[in-house]
């Protein structure tokens, strides 16, 4: 099973390598993930040795991951859930998000709607053609949304 864990943030943590220069296994993982993983009991260079098989399997498997391992398809599915840092007073046309998480999010639409909340959470989901969607969950109101960061 602890197997099982570690692969999974292995391909997980391999979607982000794609992105960076030199992946390292400690700062694609959150504390808590790193902890939980026991990854912190490793030495240095065990670490080091797990960063070389990630660019390694980012180079030449994850890409097939993404497409066929059932697994990765269910963490894409997930919904999302936090919330909008700070004032919120709905949304005008093309309006940006930005989320507790770090994500940020922008309407798809022209819609208008108007709510002030502070800090409000909000659940993302993603439907079968791959459009993703926003809900307020203190008043259920949604809008179509797509990731800038």
């Amino acid at each position: 099973m602890l197997r099982y864990c570690i692969a999974q943030i292995l391909i997980v943590a391999s979607i982000a390598a794609l992105a960076a220069d030199d992946p390292d296994i400690r700062a694609l993982m959150t504390e808590e993930e790193f902890a939980a993983s026991g990854l912190s009991r490793l030495s240095d260079e065990e670490i080091e040795a797990i960063n070389r098989w990630l660019i390694r399997y980012t180079a030449q498997d994850a890409e097939k991951m993404l497409d066929t391992s059932p697994a990765v398809q269910e963490i894409d599915n997930e919904a999302i859930r936090s919330s909008i840092d700070g004032q919120f007073n709905g949304w005008n046309g093309p309006t940006r998000f930005h989320l507790k998480n770090g994500q940020i999010w922008e309407t798809r639409s022209t819609r208008v709607y108007s709510y002030s909340a502070i800090d409000p959470e909000v659940e993302i989901t993603k439907n079968w053609m791959g459009i993703f969607r926003m809900r307020i969950l203190e008043t259920g109101q949604a809008i179509n949304v797509r990731r800038v960061q």
